[in-house]
């Protein structure tokens, strides 16, 4: 079913519903028209007989608590709770789960008919963007006093952040290479990883995503990255591939340093 448990928000689709409604006020778009692309992105679902009420349940219940209640929606909402039209699913998996079922629409209905919250503004979160750019390479010293080198292969950019997504490079050494040099080094891709470690034992993981997710999370320089003066050119592939890890810079700095100490 998508769903971990009979509340409401204990579903897959419901929290996509809140989350996608959420970001289209947050992002300045009118109440009716965030409500017009909800109920055409999800018109092939709002059609199932089971996912179509979670669809309406769930949109009147983000509407109601940011003081945005639609009367449709409320209908459409109650409706369905009158109507039993959500409770089939939820019979087949026994009178337990039908009855938490019951309980949780209890609590939407009352929701949808008592009193109603003042119209919340919802801020955008807090979005970090970072000053790398495509071919920035970055040094981190390892604890054995060698440099291992990221490249930036693209950058990441999206409505929470602008994350790089960087790829190791073929390089262990004691001082920093020259751009000469730089430029003829190899990524690590290539199924051997510069510290000495057999990629199969690290889940060949090569290719990582860092984001800074809050104001207080460090960035790259705080954790002891450097960034290189030169630039490296694109590589193939560099738009298409995929990070083996999504993680930030203290994770990055544990992960080269947990290589170092796999050799």
């Amino acid at each position: 079913m998508g769903a971990w448990g009979p509340a409401l928000f204990s579903d897959d689709l419901a929290c996509d519903v809140r989350d996608d409604y959420r970001e289209l006020i947050e992002d300045g778009i009118t109440d009716e028209d965030a409500q017009r692309r909800i109920l055409e992105f999800y018109t092939e679902v709002l059609a199932d007989p089971d996912e179509g009420p979670v669809v309406w349940l769930a949109l009147a219940v983000t509407q109601s608590k940011i003081g945005r209640l639609n009367v449709t929606v409320r209908d459409r909402a109650l409706s369905i709770i009158e109507q039993g039209e959500d409770l089939s699913r939820w019979a087949d998996e026994g009178a337990k789960a039908l009855a938490g079922r019951q309980a949780a629409l209890l609590k939407v209905q009352a929701q949808l008919t008592g009193p109603q919250p003042e119209r919340r503004r919802l801020r955008r979160p807090w979005r970090h963007v970072t000053d790398l750019t495509p071919g920035a390479v970055l040094a981190y010293r390892v604890p054995s006093g060698n440099f291992v080198l990221l490249r930036v292969a693209r950058i990441d950019d999206d409505r929470v952040g602008c994350a790089p997504i960087l790829s190791l490079m073929g390089y262990l050494g004691d001082r920093l290479p020259s751009q000469q040099e730089l430029d003829g080094l190899p990524d690590a891709m290539d199924g051997s990883c510069p510290l000495g470690v057999s990629i199969d034992a690290v889940m060949k993981m090569t290719v990582f995503r860092v984001a800074v997710h809050r104001k207080k999370d460090p960035d790259y320089r705080d954790l002891g990255f450097e960034r290189l003066a030169g630039l490296v050119q694109a590589r193939p592939g560099d738009d298409v591939f995929n990070p083996d890890a999504y993680t930030h810079w203290q994770g990055l700095a544990e992960t080269m340093e947990w290589y170092a100490g796999c050799r």
